[in-house]
């Protein structure tokens, strides 16, 4: 899966599937979905941790993490939080 992070002011991020030209959104019940077009749901606070690793956390839900289990899954934002090993995302370049 090919992901565009588009920068969209300071700090935020909107997440782009470039072959499904969809937007991951975060809605209100901690659920990850792909959006059609941009929402205030699709925007992300994108830090730079101690440790290298990139976080991602929603800006309307400011204190839940984009995040993934080892299987994959998504986990609902409101089960996320610092510390959690699976809201770390490792940033790579483009080729």
């Amino acid at each position: 899966v090919k992901l565009q992070l588009q920068a969209e002011e300071r700090g935020v991020v909107s997440i782009k599937g470039v072959c499904a030209n969809r937007y991951l959104a975060m809605k209100e019940d901690g659920r990850l979905l792909a959006s059609k077009c941009v929402t205030d749901e699709c925007f992300f606070f994108e830090r730079l941790e101690s440790n290298n690793y990139n976080t991602y956390r929603s800006r309307k839900y400011s204190s839940w993490y984009v995040a993934l289990k080892r299987t994959g899954q998504y986990k609902l934002g409101p089960k996320t939080g610092p510390g959690q090993k699976a809201i770390l995302f490792l940033p790579m370049s483009a080729k």
